[in-house]
């Protein structure tokens, strides 16, 4: 028994120490400059998929969990992503890599914040305008609301059978908690000048004012309207019967299809052949990107690195944002 549990103990010791010296490498690179990233280490990629004997490629862009500007996993040790720069980095390989013949982006989130959306709408549209390179996009498991409206920014639009799609429109909450705050003898205070009477608009210490709720409504309105415009001009379709889909629903990938919110129904290889027939090209690799990691970024991810109570930070985060200002989400 004590062998095993020797045995066990090395093994252990030997991946810990193991793991360690890679790290200590990668300082030690990034402190000698060894890891300062060149105009073609941006542009690197590894193969996934596909056909490695042919020159072509295809890269394949994932976009995953709620659309919002810093992604955090939740992940202990683990640095928050942006989600708009890791776009524009797989885009610039898309736009600058002679050999990628277009994108494949495969797309499993729930919506998220509507600047971020429409942002990653626009770089999208702008790379397939100015390479001529075509994209498209595929459906995991869920592509609503400002999901959706990413997923629009590409030449077509394919969802897996089980994808649940659609969820268009905009969403503006908060809550109101004026009369437990009362019960457990809480009382706000709130000190806003005589001419800012809507500073405190969405407090959840008192009741919206009519005056109130008809400029929120506005605002969130003329959002609804862009997002219809966005299906109704990507989709070709017209904005009556896009206005009738728009609802808030959600579809399942057949209902989806029928109603031309996407274009075909498949899997991975459906739609990375799809690809492959847009570019002009009969067969292609599937890649990804991967870059090393300058000093500057190295030390800078180093610093964002998650503690061991990355949820608690999220969930304070969150509750001190939206306490006092509203937040317009495509969810």
């Amino acid at each position: 028994m004590k062998k095993y549990n020797l045995f066990g103990f090395a093994v252990i010791l030997f991946f810990i120490l193991f793991s360690q010296t890679l790290y200590a490498q990668s300082i030690f690179d990034a402190l000698l400059g060894k890891n300062d990233m060149s105009a073609k280490d941006k542009l690197r990629v590894k193969y996934i998929e596909g056909d490695s004997d042919v020159p072509e490629e295809i890269l394949l862009i994932n976009i995953s969990g709620v659309i919002q500007e810093e992604n955090d996993d939740g992940m202990p040790m683990r640095p928050s992503k942006n989600i708009i720069e890791e776009l524009k980095k797989d885009l610039e390989v898309l736009t600058k890599r002679n050999s990628v013949k277009g994108a494949l982006i495969e797309i499993n989130s729930p919506g998220g914040e509507v600047t971020c959306s429409d942002i990653m709408f626009h770089l999208i549209k702008k790379a397939n305008k100015e390479t001529g390179k075509p994209i498209v996009a595929i459906i995991g498991s869920m592509g609503a609301s400002g999901a959706y409206y990413v997923a629009c920014g590409a030449n077509k639009i394919y969802a897996h059978p089980t994808s649940i799609i659609g969820s268009i429109g905009v969403i503006m909450q908060s809550i109101n908690i004026e009369r437990l705050s009362q019960m457990i003898g809480v009382k706000p205070v709130v000190l806003k000048s005589e001419r800012t009477p809507m500073k405190d608009i969405l407090s959840p210490y008192r009741e919206l004012t009519e005056q109130e709720r008809e400029s929120l409504l506005l605002i969130v309105n003329n959002i609804y309207d862009r997002f219809i415009n966005i299906v109704s001009e990507s989709r070709e379709l017209p904005k009556e019967d896009v206005i009738k889909l728009a609802d808030g629903r959600i579809y399942t990938a057949d209902k989806a299809k029928e109603t031309a919110l996407i274009d075909e129904i498949g899997y991975r290889e459906d739609a990375f052949k799809k690809t492959c027939e847009l570019a002009g090209i009969e067969k292609a690799a599937l890649v990804k990107r991967i870059v090393k990691k300058g000093l500057g970024e190295f030390l800078g991810e180093l610093a964002e690195i998650n503690s061991g109570l990355p949820s608690l930070k999220n969930e304070l985060k969150m509750l001190l944002e939206t306490s006092g200002s509203p937040q317009i989400m495509l969810r």
